[in-house]
């Protein structure tokens, strides 16, 4: 109604005259701190408090993004369906993030369909290692797949090619075509997808098909045997365990071909990653990764970063909650399109947002501002 559209625009403005006046107040406790510490003329202090309010809001602002929802989505089954009705335990679920892929998507889509169809035999029986002995499927039949595109707010025709590519899936395996409402990042993509997945096992995949899943895929599930093994599953649930694929192994070969900028910045981060998040893990960044079911909901239950370094966000929490996180060696090429393509100012730019939530993860973790739900 007019007199509750009128409320609500009267506490939306004493809600903005609240939040000048708190920051007025900070930058007027600020100045003067600095001027005590300092000395330096209250001009000076001003503008050095107004740096030090700005980059306090710059930091935490991944903090802030993460309160405000926006993770709303639309989700389709285009094909199969039946059998992803079951509780996962023969189910496979892939996760593919796609922003603005019409023209890659396809070719990964044939690849990677063809090759889980081909080898389906060989995968269930490294799918059952996978998961453990004493948690065996209760169905003996071969493993289906479960596909989960999760469409990032595309503006090209992203939806279109998906929905034209499930009408001519005849293997019975499922796919998924999620529509995130707004483009929330790749981070918040795998979330909502893996979050939504009923697989036991669940494969973070890129839509550009860099890493060669026919390669990959089995290294992971035979890595998640062997932690399996090690662990000795002598608990009655199912362990919680993640294996990222990594190119660390590639970095030699990969340098002839980078310049020194892209050199310089990748020998940053990684220097960054080990200070602010873990020195276990030597490449957080590989699209490529396999969780147990447990551990896709314990993590991503919990991720709150959205962009780019969500990834490093994983390491953290898995850590907190001693999730066994492993990393194995992948095949892994360069593909045209890349959305870092966009020059070397670009690729400075996105470099310094995923510092800056590296250190937005590590201040929110270290003050208890973010508490984790163990699931």
């Amino acid at each position: 109604t007019g007199c509750e559209a009128t409320a609500n625009r009267s506490v939306a403005v004493v809600l903005s005259a609240a939040t000048v006046q708190s920051c007025t107040m900070i930058l007027m406790t600020l100045t003067e701190a600095v001027a005590t510490a300092t000395g330096v003329p209250a001009l000076y202090s001003c503008i050095g408090a107004v740096f030090i309010l700005a980059l306090f809001c710059y930091i935490f602002y991944p903090a802030y993004k993460c309160t405000k929802g926006g993770l709303g989505c639309t989700e389709t089954i285009l094909a199969g369906g039946e059998k992803s009705n079951c509780e996962g335990d023969d189910l496979l679920s892939l996760i593919i993030p796609a922003y603005n892929e019409e023209d890659r998507l396809p070719i990964m889509l044939d690849e990677t369909l063809g090759y889980l169809d081909k080898d389906r035999h060989n995968l269930t029986q490294l799918f059952e290692a996978a998961i453990g002995h004493s948690h065996q499927r209760r169905n003996k039949s071969l493993i289906k797949y479960e596909l989960i595109i999760v469409d990032d707010g595309s503006s090209d025709n992203t939806c279109n090619v998906v929905r034209t590519y499930a009408a001519t899936l005849t293997s019975g395996d499922t796919i998924k075509l999620i529509s995130m409402h707004q483009n929330v990042g790749k981070g918040g993509a795998v979330k909502t997808g893996m979050l939504r997945s009923l697989g036991q096992l669940c494969l973070m995949i890129d839509a550009d098909g860099a890493t060669d899943i026919t390669d990959g895929l089995p290294k992971l599930l035979k890595e998640m045997h062997t932690m399996n093994s090690r662990g000795g599953n002598n608990t009655t649930l199912p362990p919680k365990l993640a294996v990222f694929g990594s190119r660390a192994h590639l970095e030699k070969e990969s340098k002839a071909s980078r310049s020194k900028v892209r050199t310089f910045l990748m020998h940053s981060f990684h220097f960054f990653v080990k200070a602010l998040c873990s020195p276990k893990i030597k490449d957080t960044q590989c699209g490529f990764k396999l969780f147990t079911r447990g551990a896709a909901i314990s993590l991503f239950t919990n991720l709150h970063l959205r962009r780019w370094a969500f990834d490093t966000e994983l390491v953290v929490i898995a850590e907190k909650l001693n999730i066994c996180v492993s990393e194995v060696g992948v095949i892994w090429q360069e593909i045209d399109g890349s959305k870092l393509d966009g020059g070397k100012l670009s690729l400075a730019l996105v470099s310094l947002g995923m510092l800056r939530d590296m250190l937005c993860v590590r201040a929110c973790y270290f003050f208890n501002a973010w508490k984790l739900q163990s699931r």
